[in-house]
């Protein structure tokens, strides 16, 4: 586990204990069992309705989630005390809604529905940002946005745009956590596994070692010569060797489905984030149990969207209970 050192800061003494009275109610992994097993999202929310989601009074899933965010954000942003914080919250959501927007600048036919119109500038202001005129989108996107541009001036690489803005969104969230070391434990963890992931996709794809360069992200805790000497490993090798690095040591059963399935190591990365963000649960002041909590939170929603996805996807519980990851 990435270690970091806590803030102590007393201002938060108030809202750590608005978290704890909140983390009380937060699903259990029981809940999510019998969540799985449910044969209608109408039951999704008559399964929910003695927890907060009930509260919020909706008679559908996806209209439930939403007004739970809308209330969870909202005291988020009311008791966060330091700007740069909040900044590193926010910028994968302005990423992921330029990503939106190059695509669709490149002719890709991407539903609005992927678009996050929550604390971001709105679509048009993305496509001013791209034509060149004066637009709201934050400054620091400028840039990353007219590397893709120019990177596809001549022929179009859709694989440039995640690359590229993917090392734009830790670069920004690496500055905005100087001074914030819980920010720069969970960045590195992040990355970490980003990383990984990188790896094992392009090596079971038989890419060269010269592929894997480019997807290689700054600012985690396992360098690139690491990577090297297990890119000449086989399975067994990745196996053995990964799982001797720290923020690795707990993928051993995940690893061992790659490259049939990604989906349990994806899991088994999500509880370790998810372990690191409820360290903070030990702490009486400081930034860190509010942002743990509200990004815990997020978590329990994308988890109820999956058993949602999977009734609606006609997938087998099995399946739907093997991608969630909890406590």
């Amino acid at each position: 586990m990435v270690a970091y050192t806590p803030s102590e800061d007393v201002r938060y003494a108030f809202a750590v204990g608005r978290v704890r009275s909140r983390e009380a109610r937060m699903l259990t992994r029981a809940q999510f069992d019998r969540l799985v097993d449910v044969r209608s999202e109408s039951q999704i929310v008559s399964a929910l309705a003695d927890t907060p989601y009930g509260e919020v009074r909706a008679e559908d899933v996806d209209t439930m989630l939403s007004r739970a965010e809308i209330e969870e954000e909202a005291f988020f942003a009311r008791y966060l005390e330091q700007e740069p914080i909040f900044e590193f919250f926010r910028a994968p959501l302005l990423i992921s809604n330029l990503k939106f927007a190059l695509r669709r600048h490149y002719g890709a036919g991407v539903a609005d529905e992927f678009f996050i119109s929550e604390g971001s500038p709105s679509i048009e202001e993305f496509s001013k940002l791209l034509e060149g005129e004066a637009n709201e989108v934050p400054d620091w996107l400028a840039e990353p946005a007219g590397e893709v541009i120019t990177a596809n001036y001549e022929e179009l690489d859709p694989a440039s745009i995640d690359l590229i803005l993917d090392r734009a969104l830790v670069e920004r969230q690496y500055r905005l956590s100087k001074g914030y070391s819980f920010l720069r434990a969970l960045l590195a963890l992040q990355v970490d596994f980003t990383n990984l992931l990188a790896f094992l996709r392009l090596k079971v794809s038989e890419e060269e070692w010269e592929e894997f360069l480019g997807y290689f992200l700054p600012y985690g805790t396992v360098a690139l010569d690491r990577f090297k000497g297990w890119w000449d490993a086989g399975k067994e090798g990745w196996i053995s060797q990964v799982t001797q690095v720290d923020c690795y040591s707990n993928l051993t059963d995940g690893l061992r489905e790659v490259p049939e399935s990604f989906l349990l190591l994806e899991r088994q990365m999500k509880e370790i984030e998810i372990e690191f963000l409820l360290t903070a649960r030990r702490l009486t002041f400081g930034y860190e149990p509010l942002t743990g909590y509200v990004l815990v939170k997020r978590e329990e929603r994308r988890n109820v969207r999956r058993v949602a996805a999977g009734l609606r996807y006609n997938l087998e519980a099995e399946t739907v209970r093997k991608s969630i990851a909890w406590f």
